[in-house]
């Protein structure tokens, strides 16, 4: 049985989307048994990932857990980016994690057959690019948003291009989280295409709900996920106005929850915000979540404000609402990926300026709520995790002997 080196900072318990994502499939690859699994990951607590005690039976099945310190703190961060010394955070601010290459090596058992990644963040790529390399090895990388490529980054300099093509021509295969996305790499790297293939955000089959019918005395909006500053909820506000602008009342008749890691631009405006209807939770760990999402009369999605063909985010959150059989909100631009994915799932979508159409639906759905009951829904295969695995197995096994 070949030996499988899975390298992620992302790796559960860690509270986190793409932790989860990660944690799936290594659930479900553990199952196939097919591989020899062991694991090189950061040491917990890991900044903004923090310990999820409900994601500890994702663990189970590695033959050994490697777990490397990172030295990374909020303020150094920060001060590094304030004092304009940001591009020192290369990759990104866990850089540390594949500065410890060597030490992994000291301190893994067995040389391994082949190499798994999975980022973001980008630092676990350079590790698993050094550790192939140093064993020659083949490396499968699995990027789940564009890096350097990604329309939410400035214009990256040549330095930094040259980097992540040496990264790309190290591998033997990439996958990526979108077909959009694939299609950008296979663009800018046209000689490279043929290693690109898509492996997406996926859902858990075991995660099991209950048919509980609800009953909230408001219509109970809920959003579960990290915020930043492409990525808030600041938007509300003037939707909220719009509301109280018609029909003061019903805001009475409405709350809107998040929960979830949100960056400093976030906490102020939550601190700031004068609608005692929209209201932060904090960070729950997973199974909390996922019961607030059950209890929910609506879930709301909020993708990254692009437009074009740079719509090519897939919000892993979408999975988890799924489960649920409750309607989605999704704030998201034309043509995205979101939207392409929603089309077969009650949903109602909106874009980032259209204020007026999303106060029109809020005032509807407080006048017509009613009880929060689970919706009988057909779940897309194509999202499976134990599917995808099986998949992400077949393409290990291809590359085990480039």
């Amino acid at each position: 049985m070949p030996n499988l080196l899975f390298v992620s900072i992302a790796f559960p318990p860690k509270n986190d989307p793409e932790c989860l994502q990660t944690a799936r499939y290594f659930k479900y690859l553990v199952r196939t048994g097919k591989f020899h699994i062991d694991v090189v990951t950061s040491k917990r607590p890991t900044l903004f990932m923090e310990e999820d005690p409900s994601l500890f039976s994702y663990l189970d099945g590695y033959f050994q857990l490697v777990e490397l310190p990172l030295w990374e703190t909020r303020w150094s961060s920060f001060a590094l980016r304030k004092a304009g010394l940001g591009n020192l955070l290369f990759p990104d601010s866990k850089m540390t994690f594949h500065w410890q290459w060597k030490k992994a090596i000291r301190k893994l058992h067995r040389k391994p057959d082949i190499i798994y990644s999975r980022s973001n963040p980008m630092s676990s790529a350079f590790m698993a690019s050094k550790l192939s390399q140093f064993y020659q090895v083949p490396w499968v990388m699995h990027m789940s948003d564009p890096w350097l490529l990604s329309p939410l980054k400035k214009e990256p300099s040549p330095k930094q291009l040259q980097s992540e093509l040496r990264l790309l021509r190290n591998t033997s295969a990439v996958t990526f989280t979108t077909a959009a996305t694939r299609d950008r790499y296979a663009s800018a790297y046209p000689d490279l295409r043929d290693r690109f293939g898509i492996m997406p955000n996926v859902f858990d089959p075991d995660d099991e709900f209950c048919n509980t019918i609800f009953q909230n005395d408001k219509l109970r909006i809920v959003y579960t996920g990290g915020l930043t500053v492409e990525r808030s909820l600041s938007f509300l506000t003037d939707v909220l106005r719009q509301v109280e602008k018609v029909e003061p009342a019903l805001l009475n008749d409405l709350e809107i929850l998040a929960a979830g890691p949100m960056d400093r631009a976030n906490r102020n405006f939550f601190h700031d915000n004068k609608y005692k209807c929209l209201s932060h939770l904090g960070t729950l760990s997973y199974q909390d979540a996922l019961q607030l999402q059950r209890q929910s009369n609506l879930l709301l999605v909020v993708d990254n404000p692009t437009s074009g063909r740079d719509a090519i985010f897939f919000p892993s959150k979408i999975l988890d609402y799924f489960l649920t059989g409750q309607p989605i909100i999704a704030i998201t631009p034309l043509e995205s990926t979101a939207r392409r994915i929603l089309q077969d799932y009650k949903s109602y979508c909106f874009t980032h300026s259209d204020v007026a159409g999303l106060a029109q639906f809020l005032i509807q759905e407080i006048k017509n709520r009613s009880p929060i009951g689970r919706q009988a829904i057909l779940l897309p295969e194509k999202y499976n995790a134990k599917n995808n695995a099986d998949l992400l197995s077949e393409l290990l096994m291809k590359n085990l002997n480039k």
